[in-house]
């Protein structure tokens, strides 16, 4: 199901999808939400040069964003990632989004299934201010990457308690 609004700043697609057409979705939505639907990949360029602010990929079955999916995005403020499968993020996701001036403020990693964050993973995201990480099985943060987080006003997160 699609739906835009009378200006075209709005796209909303929910169940059924499988793949992302890049060229189905404006270049000038302001929010693009695709929910919902059993999307395993996202593949390099599928938004880029994108001018939406919000972009929701929430409950899809996500297991995979290749390094280039979201360059360019040049006015990116808020990204749901949240309730997918994804137990890992490619180096650089976030590097391309909006080199030199970066719009990034609020980033929903929760839910999926992330073991680890690399060191230097949210390094150029300097506008960070939000990071939800909350019921990932994250077993261990190193020294550099809690250096990291501290410089985001708000993460929320909790560590994987295995069985002794």
């Amino acid at each position: 199901m699609s739906d835009e609004n009378d200006n075209g700043f709005h796209r909303y697609c929910q169940a059924g999808m499988v793949y992302i057409n890049p060229d189905d979705i404006s270049d000038y939505s302001e929010e693009i939400k695709i929910i919902g639907n059993p999307i395993t990949t996202i593949l390099d360029g599928t938004f880029s040069r994108k001018q939406c602010k919000i972009l929701s990929l929430a409950y899809n079955q996500i297991h995979s964003l290749q390094p280039r999916a979201l360059q360019q995005m040049y006015s990116l403020v808020e990204l749901h990632l949240d309730h997918n499968f994804l137990d890992e993020l490619p180096d650089g996701i976030f590097e391309d989004i909006n080199p030199g001036s970066p719009t990034l403020t609020h980033l929903y990693l929760q839910n999926n299934r992330l073991t680890t964050l690399n060191v230097g993973m949210f390094s150029r995201v300097t506008s960070l201010t939000y990071l939800d990480l909350q019921g990932n099985p994250l077993v261990a943060i190193s020294e550099g990457m809690a250096a990291e987080l501290k410089l985001i006003d708000t993460v929320l997160i909790s560590l994987h308690q295995g069985k002794e």
